[in-house]
Order: C-alpha cells, then sequence, then structure tokens
C-alpha cells in the first residue's frame, strides 16, 4: 500500500511539473496537496508541520511569481503604466483564447498595444512587449525551480 501511494504522489508530482509549463492547471499547488495528502497518509511523521509550512509558502511564491512575472518584466523594460495593464489583461485573453501560446502571445500584444495608445512609439512598444515575454518566461523558470525544490526536498525527506 504504501508503495502505491507513493507512486500517486510521484504522478501528482509530475502533473504539478507539466503545470508550470501549461496555463490554467495549478501546478505548484498540486505538489503541495501532494505532499500534504502524503503527510496526512504517513501522520506527519515524515512530513512535519514545519516542512508543510514551508512548502506551503513556496506554493504561495509561485503563484505571486506567476501573477507578476510579466508585469515586472514590462516594468524592468520601461513600460508605462498602460502598458502594464496591457500586459496583464493581454495575458489573461491570451490564455483564454490562446492556450499555451496564448500565454506569451497575449502579454506581448497587450503590452504593445498599451504602450502604442499611451505613447505612439512603435519601438519602445516592442521592447515593452519583449520584456513582457522575458519576465514570463523568467517566471516559468523560477516556477521550475521552486515545483523541483519541493520535489527534491519531499524525496529526500522520505527516502
Amino acid at each position: 500500500m504504501d508503495t502505491l501511494v507513493l507512486v500517486l504522489v510521484i504522478i501528482l508530482m509530475l502533473v504539478g511539473v507539466a503545470g508550470t509549463f501549461l496555463p490554467l492547471l495549478p501546478g505548484i499547488p498540486i505538489i503541495f496537496l501532494a505532499i500534504a495528502g502524503y503527510g496526512w497518509y504517513e501522520g506527519f511523521q515524515l512530513i512535519t508541520g514545519k516542512s508543510l509550512a514551508i512548502m506551503g509558502a513556496l506554493a504561495i511564491l509561485s503563484i505571486l511569481v506567476d501573477y507578476l512575472a510579466g508585469v515586472i518584466g514590462a516594468r524592468y523594460y520601461g513600460s508605462s503604466r498602460a502598458g502594464v495593464w496591457g500586459a496583464f489583461l493581454g495575458g489573461i485573453l491570451g490564455v483564454i483564447f490562446g492556450g499555451p501560446v496564448g500565454l506569451v502571445v497575449g502579454p506581448w500584444i497587450g503590452a504593445f498595444v498599451g504602450e502604442y495608445l499611451q505613447l505612439k512609439d512603435v519601438r519602445r512598444a516592442a521592447r515593452v512587449g519583449t520584456g513582457t515575454v522575458v519576465g514570463i518566461l523568467t517566471g516559468v523558470a523560477a516556477k521550475v525551480v521552486i515545483a523541483l525544490a519541493m520535489i527534491i526536498s519531499f524525496l529526500v525527506v522520505i527516502i
């Protein structure tokens, strides 16, 4: 029974890793729930309350990274408020209408349009759009690192 539970937890964690790349799939929260579920199953002897709190903090951090990465990238590349709002709205619409591709294209278009409407400068608008995409990709990389850190620390504790 223990092996079956561990296999199910690892499968859930792999789904969680996939969720760090795929929109609308809450990757790291799934990893957290898998760890919490295993902790509950084993009576919180190996997965302690302290370790679960750390995992929960990492899950919350990943959610913040997910929502803020594109906006921070846009700001870093000199976006105005209109470009930041465009990136945010473009991200939402991109995911809804474009799936995984929309996750990258939507914020770029949104930041470009917002910045262009504000400043009427195609070059700067393109730069801000690119900054938004760089921010998003950096956020994905950060989420992958967080996911792997959670999984590795889980495996170290239970093995």
